[in-house]
């Protein structure tokens, strides 16, 4: 079991944005698909139905007008805002650097098994593409700066901060494991005999391990974090010992004898060592800025963000 992203409001943000960024596209679409539609088969040709249900036609301008109705206002409104942060990151010569983003993404990814399994989960879970996701990075790091622009942050505060907050800066290491858990010392020792055999371990693990949740597998436990709370101790520590594609002889667990398998070792360092420092005086000047919602409010009213349409909010 890895850990989920370490940072809270990366995965809020990316949420919210999606679910913006969705309902603008599909009005856009809709809309231009809709006006190309109608200039194409002129006004008295009826409108496309997009599905039935029991026979029940559900057109494109129902499907348009439900959209508008649940998140038109929504859409709009960040829509401004984003106009909004673009001028004022302007207006201070703001910008990001292709650096930043990649520092940016890869503390997204942390706690995931791999790159692909990130941009994976993004996709299944809030329908975001990888240049999506890009561009809320982008996004977000243009509001930081400038909500922390002309804060000042001391050494001590940063050197401060690295104290106070250790762990969100050292790496961890992660390890692939599989296991077979017997009741006794005598069958883990049956089990360890067939294995110097010859005999294979996801095999031996379907027939012999006593752990549901992972025999079927072929005792897989995936990719597991060296302080992961859910697996036994010792049985971390044996894997630290072992070199990838070995496995142990049996160790004492709480429900009996486990023999454990590495088959992949790996060092998260998201950040980087040059990089800490960097992020901790972000951190520290972002504690002394507003938050980023008041920011946002700010700058729709200092461009003077306004609807002129009355339709838009109906």
């Amino acid at each position: 079991m890895t850990k989920v992203v370490k940072s809270l409001w990366g995965c809020i943000f990316i949420l919210f944005t999606c679910v913006l960024v969705l309902g603008g596209i599909l009005i856009f679409r809709a809309d231009s698909s809709g006006s190309r539609s109608n200039l194409e088969s002129g006004p008295s040709s009826a409108p496309p139905i997009l599905a039935t249900v029991g026979g029940n036609p559900i057109t494109k301008e129902e499907w348009i007008g439900e959209l508008q109705r649940q998140y038109g206002m929504l859409v709009l409104d960040q829509m401004m805002t984003l106009k909004a942060v673009r001028l004022e990151a302007e207006a201070l010569a703001i910008d990001v650097a292709d650096e930043e983003v990649a520092a940016e993404l890869r503390l997204q990814m942390a706690g995931y098994e791999s790159e692909e399994a990130y941009y994976t989960a993004m996709r299944e879970q809030l329908g975001m593409n990888p240049a999506q996701i890009r561009d809320d990075a982008i996004n977000h790091l243009r509001l930081e700066k400038i909500a922390i622009h002309g804060i000042q942050v001391t050494d001590e505060e940063i050197d401060m901060y690295l104290t106070e907050h250790r762990d969100q800066f050292e790496s961890t290491i992660a390890y692939e494991m599989s296991h077979i858990v017997t009741d006794t010392l005598a069958n883990a020792r049956k089990v360890s005999d067939r294995l110097a055999e010859g005999e294979a371990f996801s095999e031996l693990a379907r027939q012999y391990s006593i752990d549901a949740f992972s025999s079927a597998a072929g005792g897989s436990l995936g990719w597991i974090d060296d302080d992961d709370p859910f697996i036994a101790a010792n049985e971390l520590m044996t894997a630290a010992q072992l070199d990838v594609g070995q496995w142990s002889e049996p160790v004492k667990i709480t429900d009996g004898y486990a023999i454990v398998m590495l088959s992949g070792r790996k060092q998260d360092d998201p950040l980087g060592r040059s990089s800490v420092r960097q992020r901790a005086r972000r951190e520290v000047a972002l504690s002394k800025a507003d938050p980023l919602t008041e920011v946002e409010r700010k700058l729709r009213v200092k461009y003077d963000a306004k609807l002129l349409d009355h339709e838009a909010d109906s």
